[in-house]
């Protein structure tokens, strides 16, 4: 018997063990890799009967940025953060009523706010969409997963790709009928 395969016999002795996970943060910006963390990490809570904080991000240096491109005329940074409100709103109605999960909303950079969350809810893991730009497109537009993977106080699940269903022209969320 190879030293894999004695390994292996090993590990499959050991008496299963139960993974302890009460507190799953999930970052969402609103794209398709952000719902399909979402899905994931609604399949992780009802495995291990964790709770879930729908976190939101504002940044508004960089929606300043888009917004002086056309005008800053009438722009209230408020206007932010409830839009963030009501996206959320929206995507709780996507979590079944047995998995217990609440919204948050925060401003600042994304990166530094996942983490600080992290630390302040006590996660046991964060679950976040990945666009997979990989190591040289991280490096040249900067990368919100990179970073939080590189400081997170807990493990960080990346989820790449997006949902089979997902189209470019819908937005996942119900839409109001009219």
């Amino acid at each position: 018997m190879s030293d894999r395969d004695a390994l292996i016999k090993e590990i499959k002795s050991r008496s299963p063990q139960t993974i302890h996970c009460d507190r799953i943060l999930v970052p969402t910006d609103g794209s398709g890799q952000a719902f399909k963390a979402v899905g994931e990490a609604i399949h992780l809570a009802a495995v291990t009967d964790a709770e879930l904080t729908l976190l939101m991000v504002v940044n508004y240096d960089a929606e300043v940025a888009a917004f002086e491109q056309v005008s800053l005329s009438g722009y209230v940074p408020a206007e932010l953060e409830v839009a963030a409100w009501h996206f959320l709103a929206d995507l709780m109605h996507v979590i079944p009523p047995e998995i217990s999960a609440h919204p948050r909303v925060e401003a600042g950079d994304p990166a530094d706010v996942i983490v600080d969350v992290a630390h302040e809810e006590e996660s046991d893991l964060i679950v976040m969409g990945s666009r997979g730009l990989g190591t040289l497109g991280g490096l040249l537009t900067g990368s919100v997963s990179a970073a939080v993977l590189e400081a997170a106080p807990c493990p960080v699940l990346l989820c790449k790709g997006m949902p089979d269903d997902w189209e470019d022209d819908e937005n996942y969320l119900p839409q109001e009928e009219g």
